[in-house]
């Protein structure tokens, strides 16, 4: 058998090509096996002092992953060279000029590859991060200062050394792995041993270079392996985070906020604007100071010291609620909770997309309109004291974030620890036996999975959930039995399409009744007098109905719902102030914490002397009781309305009144007041 290969290889003319592929893979596994070797070194160094008992298994899966990452970026730069040999195959020509080529090649783009490792190594021992975003600020701040700086510190001499040795390495061994005897060999003659082998290289590298056989290629989201930030970490290749890196740059609008919303010549002009007093109460420098506040002394709370969950749900808009009913079952058990509790209605989301909204609601500052979202920005690993979970770490809670799916998504799993949060969770740590979709894991095994970490022991707890179950592809776990969804004919009317509707029906339905067995769980465990859960929605449920201008609030609305035990519930709450996403926060440090300080544009909704009552989203929609604006950031034109008292929930076209004016410069000094804060109190 063997003989007859060799005989059909050497009739074919074979032999000749088959040592030249041999040679090229050999080389490449060599680069592999380098690169392994990187990712070795890079984890017991930067590693030391992490316990990853009980984690072998993730620390496997990293190095697979890893893997992974590697040969994709080598397929990559193997392209031109399978393009490259089927020119040559083809044309019939020797191919000794193209090895002699080959080698140079290499020499270039490997050496170069590797140089890039080095430099992410570096890059890693001050970011404790692979190249990202932040890599760009070298040509956006002094850059003379930095190169002096990096002078000063390193010797450049023995770095550029290192590098010559590194490219004179890649040469030497190009030149030796690919080096062929001299021997006359035939070059193949026939078509279709041609055409097949070159069919074979390029799906090969096709598929090297995508690293999935899925539906989706491999990304950066893919690295999450384990629930320790360190070892997905250890996945990555770092020209996929430069990738992403570039992605979001070309993608980040560089406003000048503040001059574009006419607080150029004083700053502190737009922080009295927006808090409404006089601006020589405004100091010349700090003005943030104004936005610092304290919760005030409560015994109850300090007895409690409760849990605090708060939950985004996916698409959890306001205005399928009010068609709720027996036979067409939105809320499902969701329902007793929101009739017992307080439930928000005139509430806006911070953005109209997911992560615009989960930053507003955990960063205690507003969105601005067309802005890059942080957590793709530059500003992802800046380390803000108007965080979120900041209150609760120094008041000595274990913060943590949970998301159903996958914590590589808008490169959460790096903002969110920057943040403050101890733990940043995703699907890749959860039960593998959980059932998911393709965004992540179905809602009631994330919720069983949130009570379990409620659980758990040790610190009280601040959770931070974002769900996923609510949202395309609209699937439902098998086991799952849909309530009645009997849509009548006044909610027909307002259907763009019945086949979309009905999914989307039954998965906001689904969500809502995981939520509220959830919720049921609580209140009847241990955990019901200790703990507080706030819901909210992302966005909207989209592509579903059509709105007219009269709307506008509905098209975007998403309810506000809060759980307090009953002993620290209020009395007489006013569920009927306006409110947004950044008004979480303070509410919940007021419902929570005793005499602790913190910082917020936000105002808690639960003190009617305190609370903002203005409702704002960063697509210009802003509305308070009497009046409402809709703001066009581009061309600067407002539309003015004011709320329909024969239409509850509709609004009417109005002449422009003192009111609207107040809610525009509400809305414009909020976008400055936020800029600058995110600009400019920012520690790396």
């Amino acid at each position: 058998m063997r003989d007859a290969v060799r005989r059909f290889c050497d009739k074919m003319g074979m032999q000749y090509i088959k040592r030249i592929l041999i040679r090229l893979f050999s080389l490449n596994l060599i680069f592999l096996f380098f690169m392994s070797i990187y990712r070795a070194v890079f984890f017991c160094y930067y590693g030391k002092g992490i316990d990853f008992s009980g984690l072998s298994l993730d620390i496997a899966k990293a190095f697979y992953m890893g893997v992974r990452y590697d040969l994709a970026v080598l397929s990559y730069f193997n392209m031109p060279v399978t393009i490259s040999f089927i020119i040559v195959l083809f044309s019939a020509k020797s191919f000794e000029k193209w090895l002699s080529a080959l080698k140079y090649y290499y020499t270039v783009f490997i050496g170069a590859l590797f140089v890039f490792l080095c430099v992410d190594f570096g890059f890693y021992s001050y970011f404790q991060n692979h190249i990202n975003i932040l890599v760009f600020g070298f040509f956006e701040d002094d850059t003379a200062a930095l190169i002096s700086t990096f002078y000063e510190n390193y010797n450049l001499f023995l770095i550029m050394l290192g590098f010559a040795f590194l490219f004179a390495a890649v040469f030497l061994l190009s030149k030796r792995v690919l080096k062929i005897d001299n021997r006359s060999l035939k070059m193949p003659e026939r078509l279709l041993p041609k055409i097949v082998l070159s069919s074979l290289m390029l799906v090969l590298n096709f598929i090297a270079a995508r690293g999935s056989l899925g539906i989706f290629p491999l990304g950066v989201d893919n690295a999450e392996v384990s629930s320790n930030v360190f070892i997905n970490k250890t996945s990555i290749n770092a020209v996929y985070t430069f990738q992403a890196a570039l992605e979001a740059k070309g993608k980040e609008k560089n406003f000048d906020y503040i001059d574009k919303t006419g607080y150029k010549d004083d700053i502190r002009k737009a922080f009295a604007d927006f808090l409404d007093t006089d601006i020589n109460s405004v100091p010349q420098l700090h003005p943030e100071r104004m936005l610092d506040a304290k919760t005030p002394q409560n015994k109850k709370i300090e007895k409690v010291r409760p849990n605090v969950i708060f939950i985004v749900m996916e698409s959890f808009g306001s205005d399928l609620i009010k068609y709720n009913s027996e036979s067409f079952n939105v809320l499902g058990e969701l329902k007793k909770h929101f009739d017992s509790d307080l439930v928000f209605y005139n509430f806006l989301p911070g953005h109209e997309g997911t992560i615009g909204s989960l930053e507003a609601a955990i960063t205690n500052v507003g969105r601005r309109p067309m802005s890059r979202y942080l957590s793709q920005s530059r500003y992802a690993y800046e380390k803000y004291k108007f965080s979120g979970p900041a209150p609760y770490k120094r008041n000595g809670y274990e913060t943590i974030f949970i998301y159903g799916g996958n914590t590589g998504w808008r490169n959460v799993g790096s903002f969110m620890p920057n943040l403050g949060f101890d733990k940043v969770i995703g699907e890749g740590a959860m039960d593998k036996r959980y059932p998911r979709n393709q965004w992540g894991v179905y809602d009631e095994y994330l919720f069983d999975f949130i009570y379990q970490t409620l659980d758990s022991g040790g610190k009280r707890k601040f959770i931070y959930v974002m769900t996923t179950s609510n949202h395309p592809p609209y699937s439902l776990p098998d086991d799952y039995k849909t309530l009645p969804l009997s849509v009548s004919a006044e909610l027909e009317k307002k259907i763009t399409g019945k086949e979309l509707a009905a999914k989307r029906f039954a998965t906001y339905q689904y969500s809502n009744e995981m939520l509220g067995r959830f919720i049921t769980k609580i209140k009847n465990s241990q955990y019901g007098q200790n703990t507080i859960i706030a819901v909210t929605g992302d966005h909207n449920f989209w592509n579903v109905f059509t709105y007219s201008r009269e709307n506008v609030f509905d098209s975007l609305s998403v309810p506000f719902y809060l759980y307090i035990p009953q002993k620290l519930k209020p009395e007489n709450a006013d569920t009927s102030v306006f409110g947004s996403h950044m008004d979480i926060m303070p509410t919940l440090y007021h419902c929570s914490l005793s005499e602790s300080a913190y910082t917020a544009m936000g105002k808690n909704l639960l003190d009617p002397s305190s609370a903002s009552n203005i409702a704002y989203t960063d697509a210009g929609l802003a509305a308070d009781k009497n009046f409402v604006i809709v703001y066009n950031f581009k061309n600067k034109e407002v539309s003015h309305y004011i709320w329909d008292k024969d239409n509850p929930g509709q609004v009417k076209k109005s002449r422009e009144t003192e009111g609207h004016r107040k809610l525009v410069r509400h809305y414009l000094s909020l976008i400055a007041v936020s800029d600058y804060l995110i600009k400019n109190t920012g520690e790396n």
